[in-house]
């Protein structure tokens, strides 16, 4: 089973929305997909129009990861949601001896069932980011395009540079995936530019500044189900008509780097 981490010390970038729409997306491509919910937000259950349960508790400390999985009522998409109890998850952990390895052994114990994890973590670092990065095969960073975004890029691959120096992890980067971009503004492109600067070809398509993308959790969907045409999924036109960026082109990055296509 193929584990991807969505991490940024920073709040506020799409993570979230990030991970849903790329577990949907591969879901919808006939991949069986875990989505874990690291965040005591718990706010994975809400964008897709489910009940919030304290699955990730089941999962982690109770020994139990078959019970914490829920049906998304999507095909092959299946949670393990987040709560408020996610809060005392993380505080039974860290008196755990060996904390940093226990996501890793609960994905272990159903990896058989799924192709691929998709792990949504908190902003910061905490036990169970650190429990994200150990488990993961593969990591992706999305980048909001404000003055930040490189201070904010820059810490978290410093952080998962020192969990490779201690040889607690061996994730690959796949790339920094800026969000919340608008075409036209001197910021957002200024951002950009400086993102592409620092990181090359590490830099993924940009995914346009989008109201769908913030309306569809309202409504308990993804935006495969909401908004099919917006911007955010089929990225920003040209004037030759070329799309540029989008979750589409996203996803299909994944598959490629990911799956081999």
């Amino acid at each position: 089973m193929k584990t991807i981490a969505i991490v940024n010390q920073k709040g506020g970038v799409g993570k979230t929305t990030t991970a849903v729409t790329l577990a949907h997306g591969l879901a919808a491509s006939g991949r069986r997909v875990l989505l874990v919910d690291l965040d005591a937000q718990g706010n994975v259950a809400d964008v897709l129009g489910m009940k919030k349960r304290p699955g990730l508790y089941e999962f982690l400390i109770e020994g139990e990861p078959t019970r914490a999985i829920f049906w998304s009522e999507r095909d092959n998409l299946y949670v393990v949601p987040g709560d408020k109890t996610t809060v005392e998850t993380k505080q039974r952990l860290i008196g755990t001896s060996f904390r940093e390895y226990k996501v890793r052994d609960a994905l272990a114990r159903v990896a058989s069932d799924y192709d691929v994890a998709i792990l949504d973590t908190a902003p910061g670092v905490d036990v169970l980011q650190i429990g994200a990065l150990v488990a993961c095969t593969h990591f992706l960073i999305p980048v909001a395009l404000d003055h930040l975004a490189v201070v904010g890029a820059a810490d978290a691959l410093a952080s998962m540079a020192s969990l490779h120096q201690a040889g607690a992890f061996k994730g690959r980067c796949l790339g920094v995936l800026p969000t919340m971009w608008e075409r036209t503004t001197t910021e957002s492109h200024q951002q950009l530019e400086i993102l592409a600067g620092q990181f090359g070809k590490l830099v993924w398509p940009p995914i346009p500044r989008d109201t769908k993308a913030r309306e569809a959790p309202a409504h308990g969907m993804t935006l495969w189900e909401y908004a099919l045409g917006t911007r955010a999924l089929q990225g920003t036109p040209l004037e030759s008509g070329k799309p540029v960026g989008g979750y589409l082109q996203v996803l299909d990055r994944l598959l490629a780097e990911v799956f081999g296509g």
